[in-house]
């Protein structure tokens, strides 16, 4: 979650934070592994991390955020064991994964950005794994309430990384559910939603559960089709990359 979007770190979380932390597990399970080295970019509040990788007993999690105060810091390391929480990069060192899970579209300079950590931190065996909000042409109001200069497809996403020194792996999109009612609320409609987000989700259980399940099987969809080559449009673009 962006930090925009937090009001409360132990609100009830929108079902679209649940079920792409289940897309993301089904996408890195393979390379997650004892003793890894990751480098999570924008980590928000630290939700993906804490629960991507809760179940090993040996981790070195850099989790990093510039919107972190050291009020948020201390809130949420206190929830979270091995996972070291700063505002600024790391001066070096190489990491077995770096995750940029909605980081990139919020960087003016995305190839210069993209680039640079590539040379920095990212290894021949290192994994980076990259999530991007899909489609410029539904580019509303919340994306201006987060700061974000652009939306990508999943071409021109599978490029920036090409061009920064990485091989893609695997790609594909999310949420294909939602990418009808966004284009819906944003093209016919004239208007997105609400702009502060997930964070201001205040459904209950039963209904966060419904929705939950929907857009898991939405995604396990998507991603089975991935497979075998036939990529649905959705709401979010992803890549899985190692270093060229």
């Amino acid at each position: 979650m962006d930090l925009k979007e937090l009001y409360n770190i132990h609100h009830n979380r929108h079902p679209w934070e649940t079920s792409r932390l289940n897309a993301l597990r089904r996408l890195l399970l393979p390379h997650i592994f004892e003793g890894i080295k990751v480098l999570d970019i924008g980590c928000g509040d630290g939700f993906i991390s804490r629960n991507l990788f809760s179940h090993l007993q040996s981790k070195e999690v850099t989790a990093v955020d510039i919107h972190l105060s050291d009020e948020r810091i201390q809130e949420i390391v206190n929830l979270s064991c091995g996972i070291k929480y700063q505002r600024d990069l790391p001066e070096a060192g190489v990491f077995d994964l770096v995750l940029l899970l909605d980081v990139i579209e919020h960087v003016e300079y995305d190839h210069s950005f993209l680039a640079n950590l590539v040379g920095r931190y990212i290894s021949r065996k290192s994994m980076v794994m990259i999530t991007v909000p899909a489609f410029q042409s539904i580019y509303g109001s919340h994306d201006v309430f987060l700061g974000h200069y652009r939306r990508y497809n999943l071409k021109t996403l599978m490029q920036l990384s090409t061009a920064c020194g990485l091989c893609v792996l695997s790609s594909g999109y999310l949420f294909s559910t939602l990418l009808l009612p966004k284009i819906i609320l944003y093209n016919l409609l004239n208007t997105d939603g609400n702009p502060e987000g997930v964070g201001n989700w205040r459904r209950g259980n039963g209904v966060t559960r419904l929705i939950e399940s929907i857009l898991n099987i939405d995604n396990k969809l998507l991603l089975t089709a991935d497979r075998i080559g036939i990529k649905f449009p959705g709401l979010t673009g992803w890549v899985l990359c190692e270093k060229r």
